[in-house]
């Protein structure tokens, strides 16, 4: 008997969002540049709720080390979509997000990124802290 695949987790942040034309290509759709800025806005948000405390050059921050994304159907000019964001799974350094740029409910992009915590003024990796990986573990993500 096969087990039953584990249910995907919910999305953690939805963030509503008007596509503006700067953020499309000549023929009004969504540029492959620009799904991924919208997600760093996304990261962003999330490591600032997860930590309690803006990014700042002064602490440690999340880098981006790798980038999959997948065009599934164009989004264009003035569409109305939803922005979505959810931690996979962390590591000793690093977290797995998950993305989504949605569009009446169905994906027009997706993406999984890795992130590394480092210091911003050294590079060096640091270790999650206890509580940060207790938040990440509350939000559906699993270690390993």
């Amino acid at each position: 008997m096969t087990a039953a695949p584990a249910a995907t987790p919910p999305w953690t942040i939805l963030r509503p969002h008007r596509i503006r034309w700067a953020e499309c290509d000549l023929y009004g759709h969504v540029n492959h540049a620009a799904y991924l800025t919208l997600f760093e806005d996304m990261r962003i948000a999330h490591w600032e709720a997860l930590t309690g405390l803006p990014v700042s050059p002064d602490r440690p921050g999340p880098v981006v080390a790798q980038i999959e994304a997948r065009y599934l159907r164009a989004a264009g000019f003035g569409d109305e979509v939803t922005l979505a964001i959810r931690p996979v799974s962390f590591r000793r350094t690093s977290l797995v997000h998950d993305y989504a740029m949605l569009k009446d409910g169905e994906p027009c992009c997706t993406a999984r990124i890795v992130l590394v915590v480092t210091r911003q003024d050294s590079g060096e990796k640091v270790p999650l802290w206890p509580e940060l990986r207790e938040r990440l573990k509350a939000e559906g993500a699993v270690e390993g």
